[in-house]
């Protein structure tokens, strides 16, 4: 297998709600791509939530407030940091998934499911981090992408 992309992105608080693009080039020949891809952490728990889950229930509940459950219902608070792909023809898949550790194939005959099989096209291709919540101060995202190639099909 060769890597394609190997890289660890930094997430903030204030990367919630964004999109981070990840652009890398796939050879010609390429007969399967693999994506692996984790963050952490996933989870927030305790008093360190506190704050968050009283500040959304407020928000929220409005004058109704009072009436919801203890805060510690509402435990743990996740992040959730999926991905989407897109290959220089366009729109290959996502996987919008509460997993924290993840693997997706993809090659002319299968693909994981949210992604397209098909060729996969020599060229530019993008992975996208889609931030959908982040509850903790930091996440650290890890990203590597390798592919088989036939070097025989030159």
């Amino acid at each position: 297998m060769n890597i394609l992309l190997e890289t660890d992105v930094h997430l903030l608080r204030a990367s919630e709600k964004t999109n981070v693009t990840l652009p890398f080039t796939v050879p010609k020949n390429t007969t399967l791509l693999r994506i692996s891809y984790s963050y952490a952490p996933k989870t927030l728990d305790g008093e360190a939530a506190r704050p968050i889950i009283e500040a959304c229930l407020r928000r929220d509940a409005g004058e109704f407030y009072n009436e919801y459950p203890d805060w510690t219902q509402y435990l743990p608070l996740k992040n959730l940091v999926t991905l989407s792909l897109d290959s220089p023809e366009g729109f290959r898949g996502c996987a919008h998934r509460q997993a924290d550790v993840q693997t997706h194939i993809l090659s002319a005959a299968e693909a994981s499911p949210g992604f397209l099989p098909g060729a996969l096209p020599a060229g530019e291709w993008r992975l996208v981090l889609n931030v959908h919540a982040l509850v903790t101060k930091i996440c650290d995202c890890r990203i590597k992408i390798e592919a088989e190639v036939d070097f025989c099909g030159e």
